[in-house]
C-alpha cells in the first residue's frame, strides 16, 4: 500500500484531483477496492485530497473559456458532488456573460453581417457551453463594452 501511496502523492502533487478522479487513476494499479478506499480517507483526512480544491482548480482553469453549461459537464466527468458543484455553478453564472463576451471577442471581434455568420457564431459559443441567454446577450449587442 505505501507504493500505492506514493503514485497517489505523486499523482496529487502535479495538480488536484476529486476523490473520484484518482480513484479512477489507481484502480489499475490496485488489486483490491478496500485498500484504495482505505488510502483515499486516509488522504482525505491528512488534506492532500479534496473535492472542494479540485472543484475549484476547474473552475478557474475553464471559466474564462467555457460557459457553465460545459462546466456541469465537466465537474460530472470529475465526479465533484452535485451540491458542490451547484454551488460553484452558481457562482460561475453571475460572470458568464463577461466570460462569454471575452471568448467572442477573441473568436471574431466584429458583430455577424449575414445569417451564416451569425449561426456560425452562435454554433462557437454554444459548444463552449454558453447559455442561450447568454448567447442572446453577446450577439445582440447587449453585453457590448462601450468605451464612452
Amino acid at each position: 500500500m505505501t507504493t500505492l501511496r506514493e503514485r497517489a502523492l505523486r499523482l496529487l502533487a502535479r495538480r488536484e484531483y476529486t476523490r473520484h478522479g484518482l480513484a479512477l487513476r489507481l484502480k489499475q494499479e490496485v488489486a483490491a477496492c478496500a485498500d484504495l478506499d482505505a488510502l483515499l480517507d486516509q488522504l482525505e483526512r491528512q488534506g492532500y485530497l479534496s473535492d472542494q480544491r479540485a472543484a475549484e482548480a476547474l473552475l478557474r482553469k475553464h471559466a474564462e473559456r467555457y460557459g457553465v453549461l460545459r462546466l456541469r459537464q465537466d465537474f460530472q466527468q470529475q465526479g465533484v458532488p452535485a451540491a458542490l458543484a451547484a454551488s460553484l455553478l452558481e457562482e460561475a453564472r453571475a460572470y458568464e456573460l463577461k466570460a462569454g463576451l471575452a471568448v467572442w471577442t477573441r473568436k471574431f471581434g466584429q458583430f455577424p453581417e449575414t445569417a451564416a455568420d451569425r449561426a456560425r457564431q452562435m454554433r462557437y459559443l454554444v459548444n463552449r457551453g454558453f447559455s442561450r441567454s447568454t448567447i442572446a446577450a453577446v450577439l445582440g449587442g447587449d453585453g457590448e463594452e462601450d468605451g464612452e
